[in-house]
């Protein structure tokens, strides 16, 4: 009996030993935890919240710049719109800028030329009025003639006052280097009447029996329309000039000569 408690006694010792032994190895380990978790409880608090301050200004900071670059870049493509369209009108500008310039040289050309043409005209016409009212006609019929003249635009008028017949004026004016007058336009027409009353000039102008139609003496082309002109009858004859107008009348008649010459001549 003695020996069985001996060995009751050693197992129960055996394991309330190895219970004490596993029981206090917690303790222990737990132990030192414990106090460790009591020391380093305080530091970590004062980090955690200097680090989520910090976390939060980071946060914010980002946030302000994401909100400047948007911005920026904003601003950049606005600037680089509006840098387009100046460029763009800068170009327009230059284009026409060029334009001008070319239209202003080519019109400078045309001003220089036409100075040139009037400055021509001007010195024919001052010749014309210095030479003599009395015409050289000595090469054909060796007389002299006086003549009543002016000068207009590129023509001459010289105003014979003998009265001739329609042919013979025609001759005094070949002999004298001239021809009888053609009235180019209606313009000339209406010029030519206030300056010529209250006689009547024959003029180069006579019917074509032919061809049954007014023609001019040396044909050439009019724009003096003789087809409204309800004064010429189609019954023939020549054509003399007063101050009511263009009307015909018998060649043989008598009448005073217009005479031309052009400047170009």
């Amino acid at each position: 009996m003695s020996d069985e408690e001996i060995t009751y006694a050693t197992v129960r010792f055996h394991k309330s030993s190895s219970g004490l032994q596993n029981g206090g190895r917690p303790n222990e380990t737990q132990g030192p935890s414990e106090a460790g978790h009591r020391k380093c409880s305080v530091p970590c608090y004062l980090i955690a919240i200097p680090l989520g301050i910090l976390c939060s200004v980071l946060l914010v900071t980002v946030a302000l710049l994401g909100k400047h670059i948007f911005q920026y870049s904003q601003e950049k493509h606005e600037l680089q719109n509006t840098l387009n369209n100046l460029h763009q009108e800068y170009s327009t500008m230059k284009n026409d800028s060029h334009l001008r310039e070319e239209m202003l040289r080519n019109k400078s050309i045309e001003f220089e030329a036409l100075r040139k043409q009037l400055d021509s005209l001007n010195r024919r016409q001052n010749r014309c009025y210095g030479e003599t009212k009395v015409l050289d006609c000595k090469q054909r019929t060796g007389k002299r003639v006086e003549v009543q003249w002016f000068c207009f635009g590129i023509k001459c008028y010289y105003f014979f006052m003998d009265n001739k017949r329609w042919n013979g004026c025609s001759q005094t004016c070949q002999d004298c280097s001239l021809s009888l007058l053609k009235i180019d336009d209606d313009d000339e027409l209406k010029f030519l009447q206030p300056k010529i009353n209250p006689n009547s000039f024959w003029i180069g102008l006579s019917y074509d029996t032919r061809k049954r139609n007014w023609q001019w003496i040396d044909n050439g082309p009019s724009k003096l329309d003789l087809m409204t002109m309800k004064s010429l009858q189609e019954d023939g004859g020549c054509a003399f000039l007063s101050s009511r107008g263009i009307h015909n009348n018998k060649c043989e008649r008598k009448h005073p000569c217009i005479c031309e010459k052009r400047m170009y001549k």
